[in-house]
């Protein structure tokens, strides 16, 4: 005997308790047998029980498609400041999940003090860990730059680090590297940019985290200023510190960061590409074998 054929059994002819239905003065609701109220008390409760769980996936799905800074994702900065619900990264090519911190900067988007510290980077197959350039190589122009008061790194790690196409007041480079160039150009017009005022301007900080790379990108034409950008602490074991199209009064990089890929101090890991402009340069860099891994 199945176990349905038992239930039968033991219910007989006994019947099913169920709500009484609303009676009212004009008119009175009602079925022909309890047996038909049950079926329609029990229809109501399981649809009710549906639209429940479909709401309730509804809901997961919003939130678990909310990023809010800094997890990995995409944020727009305007002139408005952070927009803090991020955007999903794509996936990658080959279909796994971007762990990707991406900053992108609209025209005029200003920011008082921008921080990366303690944060981890790295995956492979990616060409740089840390990117600070445009977005795409069409946002060019007289003022497509982003416009930093003073850039500082310290106590990081990268396999190679790149700059190009920039102007900085004052160069500072002591870094410890596996080989490099330094390129750099020397102009006397090169401006201090100082970036004084607060007014209308963000903090955003990021700590403690662990992406597969940082992007800040600027968008348009315009640029964006940053009055201080300091990277303290990041560690990449796999993937490029890349520099490009900034404006930056004062850049310090000293020897508590290490860059090296293991090729020998023959082969430069650190690069300052002539395309870099400054008035000033303090270049105390030092080559000894490094590889960042």
């Amino acid at each position: 005997m199945t176990l349905f054929e038992k239930i039968c059994r033991m219910v007989g002819d006994r019947r099913i308790p169920s709500p009484r239905l609303p009676a009212f003065q004009m008119f009175r609701v009602g079925f022909a047998n309890r047996h038909v109220s049950t079926v329609v008390v029990l229809a109501i409760v399981v649809s009710a029980a549906a639209v429940s769980v479909g709401l309730y996936f509804a809901i997961k799905d919003v939130a678990s498609s909310t990023y809010n800074w800094p997890e990995p994702a995409e944020y727009q900065v305007t002139e408005a400041g952070l927009q803090t619900m991020g955007k999903k990264n794509e996936n990658y090519p080959d279909g796994t999940e971007s762990q990707t911190l991406s900053i992108r900067l609209a025209d005029g988007a200003r920011i008082s003090n921008l921080s990366i510290s303690g944060t981890d980077l790295g995956r492979a197959g990616i060409a740089r860990a840390l990117d600070i350039s445009p977005l795409t190589n069409a946002v060019t122009g007289a003022t497509a730059y982003l416009f930093v008061g003073n850039l500082t790194m310290t106590g990081s790690a990268f396999p190679t680090l790149k700059m190009e196409q920039s102007e900085v007041g004052t160069l500072t480079t002591g870094l410890l590297c596996d080989g490099h160039t330094m390129a750099a150009t020397i102009t006397n017009t090169i401006p201090d940019q100082v970036l004084t005022s607060k007014r209308l301007s963000s903090v955003y900080t990021v700590a403690d985290s662990i992406v597969d790379r940082i992007q800040i990108h600027i968008t348009g034409t315009s640029g964006a200023y940053i009055d201080q950008l300091t990277l303290s602490d990041v560690q990449a074991w796999n993937g490029e510190a890349y520099f490009s199209r900034l404006k930056v009064g004062s850049l310090t990089m000293n020897n508590t960061s290490k860059i090296g890929d293991g090729s020998g101090v023959d082969s430069a890991s650190c690069y300052f590409d002539s395309s870099v402009l400054a008035r000033n340069i303090s270049n105390t860099i030092q080559d000894k074998p490094i590889k960042v891994q």
